[in-house]
């Protein structure tokens, strides 16, 4: 009996330093966002941040809040479970199909354009632009949104690549000059190879897998919407490389002169490796639109920002906050 008491004595001070070490953990994580909640609700409060913002450490979300209203008359409160707009989000999904389809050998990255696209009339596309340039923005093609101008036809693929296919280049071919052309291109190629619509193999290939039931796409561009839990699921298939395994490497690294890989912005803060991808949309003097972005950080923290609004009224100014804060914190656990 005893001994049985000492055993238990013993159990019982090894579970309460792990408890210890854990709550001391917890309490140094819980400051950290405590501070980071408190940064966000002052946004807030000046009108800054409107929308979902989640952040998740690892496999764990550690903090998903709305904040701020749907309108502008402020009637209509933001909710976890609202839709908000995708924006260029939606080109890592448009990559991952490409580089799906190259890895099962269906296409190359170094094949031209050309050889899936058989109408392209512009010799230097058809002759010279690879998919590799169309992924890593280096194609010297620009955005088509003049050419739609006020058309409603704006998420019709096949009306989209007929007013562009045979456009002039207007970046250097080879240097990075971001255009969503590019992307409409690579929506077709992804249809010629699969005999699909490109929204139904995303869906199939991409969002299912990810069980991503709230999240709508418009383009191989972008466009359609998500909500923070939709992007926090794919964020994690990300971290896991779950959708074309030792492929990924590649799309997170820099591919030219831009920070940028194959669908993925890549930078370096606080020596932690961030990529991800953001999405903006407004209208000139409008101040609803979209400022969104997905981020991983150090391949620990998944951070997503969704807001409403156009991104000078706040968004990206929060999307920077996490940025550092997260990096610093990293850079702090290492010494």
């Amino acid at each position: 009996m005893k001994y049985l008491s000492i055993i238990i004595l013993i159990t019982a001070l090894f579970a309460s330093c792990k408890d210890g070490v854990k709550k001391n953990v917890d309490k140094n994580e819980d400051g950290k966002i405590l501070e980071i909640k408190s940064y966000l609700t002052e946004q807030a409060k000046k009108d800054s941040l409107h929308g979902v913002v989640l952040i998740g450490k690892n496999d764990e979300i550690i903090l998903n809040e709305a904040y701020g209203y749907v309108d502008l008359d402020s009637i209509e409160k933001h909710t976890l479970e609202g839709q908000l707009g995708l924006a260029s989000m939606g080109k890592m999904f448009t990559a991952l199909a490409i580089m799906k389809l190259e890895s099962q050998g269906k296409l190359a990255l170094e094949d031209l354009a050309s050889k899936y696209l058989n109408n392209i009339e512009n010799n230097v596309i058809r002759d010279s632009v690879k998919i590799k340039h169309f992924l890593s923005h280096t194609s010297g093609l620009g955005s088509y949104w003049d050419e739609l101008g006020d058309d409603e036809r704006g998420n019709d693929l096949e009306y989209i690549y007929s007013l562009i296919k045979n456009d002039t280049l207007v970046g250097s071919f080879g240097k990075h000059n971001y255009s969503n052309s590019g992307y409409i291109f690579l929506g077709k190629i992804i249809e010629k190879v699969t005999g699909m619509p490109y929204s139904e193999y995303v869906q199939k290939k991409i969002l299912n897998p990810c069980q991503m039931s709230s999240t709508e796409i418009n383009s191989p561009d972008g466009g359609g919407k998500t909500t923070a839990e939709d992007m926090w699921k794919f964020g994690q298939a990300l971290r896991k490389k779950e959708f074309v395994d030792d492929k990924f490497k590649i799309m997170i690294q820099k591919q030219s002169d831009g920070d940028y890989g194959y669908g993925f912005m890549v930078k370096t803060l606080n020596s932690s490796k961030i990529y991800g991808h953001t999405g903006g949309y407004w209208e000139e003097g409008e101040k609803l639109g979209v400022a969104s972005a997905l981020d991983i950080i150090h391949e620990e923290y998944t951070v997503v920002v969704l807001t409403n609004r156009n991104p000078s009224l706040g968004g990206k100014k929060v999307r920077d906050y996490l940025h550092e804060t997260l990096t610093s914190e990293i850079e702090n656990t290492k010494q």
